[in-house]
């Protein structure tokens, strides 16, 4: 069974930081977790895929302080706000001129995923992200969440029922804020030569939990898709919404000409959007976000300490950041899964060349914590960080990231995605 027992030495109330670096409970099955998910598909194919992708599912669990997960979602809700306020999309609409805020504007971006360090401190945003993969692969452990918290505490409701009712209704109340009355009938899942993707197993599940719905839900690459008399369409269907898992962020390459004219033309309810990943992923906004009182965007004083103060490069004295760097990280303001981000302790003269040449941020440096496992009967300590799934303001359920070196990367033994439990 993945559900702990409330008695467990790891549910004690010993610092939680101690629980995960130092106690080896909770030895999950990896193989028994890819059971679950395969034998609760209807896809065959689905068992091989994941046997196919080891680094997938963590051999453990991680804790988390349930007031830090409260902290979390306060910061979710206070994104939200801060990013529909008429100051901040001014600010975001002057630093990104080609980019039209006004287009599906009622849109707020299906799945989005804010992700956090814990620090000794408490969590800290390291990242928001508009096309957060892997909820669709995570969901059917999030129930161990709260096996934990003493009785009488307010649980989160993780229920893998429930959750495939938030997740189907999120992508219905997408399409309704742009299609007001209208009935969403065919949706595509949009990724480049999504078969060769990690995370392919994770469209799968998305689109046949839509399809059980009485959504038709495809999953194809953007050159299948075609724009014509007015309509984006797939073969001879006509698709009225676009679950966009593209990191093209703004619809700018040749082979995702089609959607881009859909989108441009409002043919289709395409979520996330160039709209989302300017108003929220684009790493620049943390600097605002994290500003202080008055300035666009910044959010309330409470919760402000959980950004780490962020900087865009091309601001910044290039001598004085030199200095600092080893308390920084660098991220291309356009970034995704870590590509091309530096901890300012490893860079190279070369390096830094590059990075004052291009578009990027500098932020605090916020260590990852770690947890303890056992791998082939050695103890071991990974990173992990915590992504909270989230749709406009509200949580859906978070997840952790088991990995090793300087980011996630499911490939690390031992690692993948974990259970968070609340402590």
């Amino acid at each position: 069974m993945l559900i702990p027992s409330s008695g467990a030495a790891c549910c004690s109330a010993v610092p939680v930081e101690v629980v995960n670096s130092f106690c080896h409970c909770l030895p999950f099955d990896v193989d028994e977790r890819r059971s679950r998910v395969a034998s609760a598909s209807h896809n065959q194919r689905l068992a091989s895929l994941l046997t196919e992708r080891p680094g997938l599912y963590a051999g453990t669990a991680v804790f988390l302080s349930y007031d830090h997960y409260l902290h979390m979602v306060n910061l979710v809700e206070a994104v939200a706000n801060s990013t529909e306020s008429e100051a901040y999309q001014a600010a975001i609409q002057a630093r990104n001129p080609g980019v039209d805020l006004a287009r599906q504007w009622q849109s707020r971006s299906v799945l989005m995923g804010f992700d956090f360090h814990i620090s000794a401190e408490g969590p800290r945003l390291i990242e928001i992200n508009t096309n957060a993969g892997a909820a669709f692969l995570a969901k059917q452990f999030a129930d161990v969440g709260s096996g934990c918290l003493p009785v009488g505490t307010n649980r989160p409701d993780f229920e893998e029922a429930r959750l495939d009712d938030l997740l189907v209704s999120m992508f219905i109340k997408e399409w309704k804020t742009v299609r007001p009355g209208a009935e969403l009938r065919t949706l595509v899942i949009v990724d480049e030569n999504p078969e060769s993707q990690y995370l392919y197993p994770d469209m799968l599940l998305a689109a046949e939990l839509l399809n059980s719905r009485g959504i038709r839900a495809i999953i194809s690459d953007p050159s299948a898709l075609d724009y014509r008399d007015g309509k984006l369409r797939h073969g001879d269907e006509t698709i009225d919404m676009v679950y966009n898992r593209l990191t093209d962020f703004r619809l700018e390459a040749d082979s995702n000409r089609m959607l881009r004219l859909a989108y441009d033309e409002d043919a289709a309810v395409i979520s996330p959007s160039p709209r989302h990943h300017a108003l929220y992923a684009d790493k620049r906004n943390l600097v605002l976000l994290g500003g202080d009182d008055g300035e666009p965007g910044a959010v309330n004083a409470a919760v402000r300490t959980m950004i780490p103060q962020t900087q865009v490069v091309g601001m910044m004295d290039p001598a004085a950041a030199w200095t600092a760097r080893k308390a920084l990280f660098f991220k291309p303001s356009g970034g995704y899964g870590s590509r091309a981000a530096y901890r300012g302790d490893k860079l190279t003269r070369q390096v830094w060349q590059n990075i004052l040449q291009g578009d990027y941020v500098a932020q605090k440096f916020v260590p990852p914590a770690d947890r303890g496992l056992v791998i082939k009967g050695e103890a071991v300590r990974l990173k992990f960080d915590i992504r909270l799934y989230a749709y406009a303001g509200q949580p859906l359920f978070p997840v952790a990231r088991l990995y090793s070196g300087q980011t996630t990367n499911f490939r690390t033994p031992g690692g993948g995605l974990a259970p968070v439990i609340l402590v």
